[in-house]
């Protein structure tokens, strides 16, 4: 839309930007009012790829959330990437999918719009009652697993799987969100590349600090989720990158903590699995992990543990489409762009 003077009507918001002296800062990011039908609101949160904004689609009468990928490399062929991996996300149907409504580019700007959902994240709900008993873990990481694996049967891998991509409408029932570094395993190769870096360091395979991935990197991402839900803290932290990726690579994963939080047996061995070092020997998929998990299932009532749930969200804090980042250096990806952007200026420098 254009204002009465013809020039395009603009918002002006604040973001977190990955500078290249290994800091962030906050600078202004200038976005379009509206696009397409849909016309922009508040920030509703912001990660290490981009910024999610509170839309309405005009046209259809419905609120919606617009990821702007404001972090991610400009130039033609990572764009046409990005976008390609979001379209690809957007043709996986599943009823614990975010569904994308729409993926395009404002100039040289990728963004997506998708459907917004109204409850919070597990990362509010942990903030709030962790660590989580089996059974209401088991409750809400089985969809998610069946939800990861339409994305693997689709050849796509979603590459940030973490709490705070995990959102609840206002039944309780679970969500997979925010595919900005969603990636197709045919534009991935298992050599490695700096270009291919990405992810939240917290929940990252080992292999995926040298660029390299395949499903088996998502199914780690899950059980470093599971570790977490269980024991109230995530299997491995430090305060550098350097520190976080040796972790991965090489610290024994501390089981005892399952134990100590009451896990049994059986479900310490799914994760332990999940989470080994060498990715031959996780499950093959995230399909494979949910079927794991659905044996370790006892008893389930489904309906009080969706009640049980739905009490804890709502005493959380809302969280419509995105949580913002974690503040530590090992906790987000803007030292993973950082170091992209350091292995463009050594080529260039060549």
């Amino acid at each position: 839309m254009r204002s009465e003077s013809g020039l395009e009507e603009t918002i002006t918001i604040m973001v977190r930007t990955a500078l290249a002296d290994a800091e962030t800062s906050d600078a202004p990011l200038t976005l379009p009012a509206r696009v397409g039908s849909v016309k922009l609101g508040e920030k509703l949160g912001e990660g290490a790829s981009g910024v999610v904004m509170a839309g309405f689609d005009e046209a259809l009468n419905r609120p919606v959330a617009v990821k702007f990928l404001h972090n991610t490399d400009r130039d033609s062929v990572a764009r046409h990437e990005i976008v390609e991996g979001l379209r690809s996300a957007a043709r996986v149907r599943h009823p614990n999918i975010v569904t994308i409504h729409s993926v395009d580019a404002a100039g040289d700007l990728p963004f997506v719009v998708m459907e917004r959902v109204g409850g919070g994240s597990l990362r509010d709900v942990l903030r709030k009652a962790a660590p989580l008993d089996t059974p209401l873990t088991l409750h809400i990481m089985i969809p998610i697993a069946d939800a990861v694996a339409a994305l693997h049967d689709s050849a796509v891998i979603h590459r940030d799987l973490k709490p705070a991509n995990i959102l609840f409408d206002r039944d309780a029932r679970p969500y997979v969100c925010d595919f900005g570094l969603a990636c197709t395993l045919a534009a991935m190769s298992w050599g490695g590349s700096a270009a291919n870096i990405g992810g939240s360091p917290l929940y990252m395979a080992p292999e995926m600090f040298e660029g390299r991935l395949s499903p088996q990197s998502d199914v780690y991402a899950l059980g470093a989720v599971l570790f977490e839900m269980l024991v109230g803290e995530p299997a491995f932290k430090a305060d550098t990158l350097s520190d976080m990726k040796a972790r991965h690579a090489t610290a024994p994963l501390p089981l005892e903590k399952l134990a100590e939080c009451g896990v049994g047996a059986g479900m310490i061995e799914v994760v332990e699995r999940a989470m080994n070092k060498r990715h031959i020997l996780r499950y093959k998929n995230a399909g494979r992990l949910g079927r794991a998990l659905a044996e370790q299932v006892t008893n389930a009532d489904d309906a009080r543990l969706r009640s049980r749930l739905n009490d804890i969200i709502v005493g959380a804090p809302r969280s419509d489409a995105a949580a913002p980042a974690e503040s530590s250096p090992a906790m987000t990806t803007f030292d993973l762009l950082r170091a992209r952007a350091a292995e463009k200026r050594r080529r260039a420098n060549k």
